[in-house]
């Protein structure tokens, strides 16, 4: 989507700043009028700097964001924080903004503070690179370990045509909680925080926090939503949202296949449970589980380790009512092995997408989940993260 998501009033940029050598590394986005912002982070108790940064700044309008990649500023200390304070005046210079109106993001790696010094003398170079079309430079700056960057876009319309665009990073330590993962999603759409906050805590339940790769959840994880300030459109507010949600499944969908090292996704959907948070932890514990994740790469149908994940959920079970389709195909019913096809079900296993159905057969609820497989490369890119 090179040069086509273009978002009036706003203006992007991508640079290498020196924190990663060579690589784009530092993206800014500024606001040509002063924007609302409505933001998701992390459940982890652990935080990175920018978010404690963001979450004490006394106004919801920001004038810029600036996004790093390759250093995460988590479990920095004050230092941390304070870092962003410094880099936030000397960004207000160059910008002639208004005090207090810039909010941060970073991903990499955990414990090291950011290279201020470095950063600083890169701002004036990424003020001047700023362009309405520049959104691939800026979601190429912000990726680690992904292999493409990842841009959604929608348009909807009410008194007149709006349009969002939306840029995420993620591949690695994806976790429903959000993920590791940071999301940027812009609109020309007017619309208050305290309108759309609730929306957009149901948006990312329903697409963020329903991809997991290996069950890790980030210090850094962030959704932050830049919305127009000005007179209000009330009466498309639900196109609003439905466009929303679209960009925000579409970007989860593309975390999830960029998986670290995934070969294929699979989707995994529970019926049958007696309550729906029956359904969600015994998707989530199948979709964490190293054995079945395994078993996916290697393209074994072994149910036996999908049913012994449901039964680990600790939640109420009967395990002789359960029954287990894979790719169309059943292989347990009643608790019990059916006859199938190995070899069959092996070949339909090297799809890229799988299906995977367990019904408990105890009630209507239902839940789903997209997972990744594990995989040699994962653990490869994993043990030399720091490298």
């Amino acid at each position: 989507m090179t040069g086509a998501c273009m978002i009036p009033g706003i203006r992007f940029a991508g640079i290498a700043s020196g924190i990663k050598n060579a690589a784009l590394d530092l993206g800014l986005v500024v606001f040509d009028e002063p924007a609302y912002i409505t933001a998701v982070y992390t459940k982890n108790k652990v935080k990175s700097a920018h978010i404690l940064y963001n979450k004490r700044l006394r106004s919801n309008e920001v004038e810029a964001l600036l996004v790093n990649s390759g250093c995460a500023n988590a479990c920095t200390g004050p230092e941390g924080v304070r870092d962003l304070k410094e880099l936030s005046e000397k960004l207000t210079s160059h910008l002639k903004a208004a005090e207090g109106k810039i909010v941060f993001a970073s991903t990499g790696v955990i414990g090291r503070r950011l290279p201020t010094e470095t950063m600083a003398k890169a701002l004036p170079v990424a003020v001047k690179g700023l362009r309405k079309n520049g959104i691939d430079s800026f979601s190429r700056a912000i990726m680690t370990t992904d292999t493409y960057p990842k841009i959604a876009r929608a348009s909807f319309k009410g008194e007149k045509e709006y349009s969002i665009a939306g840029v995420a990073k993620g591949a690695g330590m994806i976790n429903p909680l959000l993920a590791t993962m940071l999301v940027f999603i812009f609109t020309d759409y007017p619309v208050s925080p305290e309108k759309i906050r609730r929306k957009l805590l149901q948006g990312a339940k329903e697409s963020f926090e329903r991809i997991t790769v290996d069950g890790e959840c980030s210090t850094n994880d962030s959704v932050m939503l830049f919305t127009r300030q000005g007179r209000e459109d009330p009466g498309s507010l639900d196109a609003f949202c439905n466009a929303l949600f679209s960009v925000m499944k579409e970007l989860a969908m593309m975390i999830v296949r960029d998986g670290e090292g995934a070969t294929r996704v699979i989707h995994i959907t529970v019926h049958g449970a007696q309550k729906k948070d029956i359904a969600e932890k015994i998707a989530r514990r199948i979709a964490i589980s190293p054995l079945t994740k395994t078993a996916f790469f290697g393209c074994d149908p072994n149910w036996g380790r999908i049913i012994a994940a449901a039964g680990d959920a600790n939640v109420p079970i009967q395990p002789a009512k359960v029954e287990i389709i894979l790719q169309g195909e059943v292989l347990a019913k009643n608790g019990i092995e059916m006859p199938f096809d190995e070899d069959k079900v092996k070949k339909l296993m090297e799809e890229k997408e799988l299906e995977l159905i367990v019904n408990l057969h105890n009630g209507r609820a239902s839940y789903d989940i997209y997972t990744t497989d594990l995989t040699f490369d994962y653990v490869k890119i994993n043990a030399s993260y720091r490298s």
